[in-house]
């Protein structure tokens, strides 16, 4: 992120004829690992640099910041913590993004703004607003089109399809809340298929709960397949048992996917957590296996799916675990709720899996 916005950055000094630099890279030097630093420096004696959105990295710093993105930092609360002390000297620090879910700090920034109880000037920019100020227009103008009234309607149409169910988000400036079950999946999403195309490459991702309590979370695993840019849920598994006997299914339920199937798990933070993946990597020494660290909370991961369900890119191959697995997910919000929770979140990490990794077998 920081590498593009400095991109954006050179590309508007040309635009603007201003005299600068090209872009320098830099390192600063942390502890645990160096950070990347680009800056560009312009005749007139400034500079623009983009830093990590690491807290510490905005110490002792004067200037005008920008955060980008601020809803998708890790830690945005620290970060704008150590932005403040610009504004002792006469900088300014300027917050914008997109929306990611209502409890996010972000959000809670601007409900604080809309209160009076910050006294940050507020500023809301959704795509209604753009279009009325003529974005579809530049569009047009810059790749050559013709503008026409219809063209317009369908491009808008067009772009809320293509961002499914974070178009209120990233279009309309309304962090998503979930409701209730249907808020996040649609039974009418779910298609039904009898046969999956040959060949592409497939996920078993497990959802672990190791304890035998009725009131207690399932061990939950998910198999999933990618053709030709749709992906296949082939099978869902929720079962509430014991320590040992979550190792036995696993490791059964790897034997009968096969070694064409790659295993994983999220990553529990702590000591635990690496104790696990030792251990289940041990389990599953002759297949390839590995632990995935979650990203965001439950509906953040389970979004991506959502849409692509909606947008008709996954299918369920037919058989009777259908009902049960629609049921759970149609029942997901977000909350505390037991085998809703385990399959949804094995659903969103066998999903992530073959969206944006290249899985390649680890075994001989």
């Amino acid at each position: 992120m920081s590498r593009q916005y400095i991109e954006d950055v050179a590309y508007w000094a040309k635009a603007y004829n201003l005299a600068c630099s090209g872009i320098n890279e830099s390192v600063i030097e942390e502890p645990d690992k160096n950070i990347l630093a680009y800056t560009i420096r312009f005749d007139s004696g400034f500079k623009v640099t983009a830093l990590s959105s690491r807290p510490a990295n905005l110490r002792s710093k004067k200037g005008r910041l920008r955060i980008d993105e601020a809803a998708f930092h890790d830690d945005l609360e620290e970060l704008i913590k150590a932005a403040l002390a610009i504004n002792m000297w006469g900088g300014k620090v300027a917050i914008w993004s997109t929306h990611n879910g209502k409890d996010n700090y972000f959000n809670k920034l601007i409900e604080k703004c809309k209160t009076g109880e910050l006294n940050y000037s507020y500023h809301r920019y959704d795509l209604d607003t753009a279009i009325a100020d003529g974005l579809y227009r530049r569009i047009c103008l810059v790749s050559g089109q013709q503008w026409t009234i219809n063209r317009e309607f369908k491009w808008i149409a067009q772009l809320r399809k293509d961002y499914g169910i974070d178009a209120r988000e990233e279009l309309d400036c309304i962090p998503f809340e979930a409701k209730g079950a249907g808020s996040v999946f649609k039974r009418e999403w779910f298609e039904v298929v009898d046969r999956v195309p040959a060949g592409g490459r497939m996920v078993r991702f497990w959802d672990l709960a190791a304890s035998i309590k009725s009131s207690a979370f399932c061990t939950a695993g998910v198999k999933m397949k990618k053709v030709d840019g749709i992906i296949y849920i082939l099978d869902a598994i929720a079962e509430r048992v014991s320590p040992a006997e979550a190792d036995k299914l696993i490791e059964m339920t790897a034997i009968q996917d096969t070694k064409n199937t790659r295993v994983q798990w999220e990553l529990e933070g702590g000591s635990a957590g690496k104790r696990d993946e030792v251990h289940l990597r041990a389990l599953l020494k002759n297949f390839s296996a590995s632990a995935v660290k979650p990203m965001g909370d439950k509906i953040t991961r389970a979004k991506p799916l959502a849409s692509e369900l909606m947008r008709g890119n996954v299918k369920l191959l037919r058989g009777d675990w259908n009902e049960g697995y629609i049921d759970a997910l149609y029942a997901f919000d977000g909350t505390s709720k037991t085998r809703v929770n385990d399959l949804t979140d094995a659903s969103s990490g066998a999903f992530h899996s073959l969206s944006v990794a290249i899985i390649q077998p680890d075994f001989d």
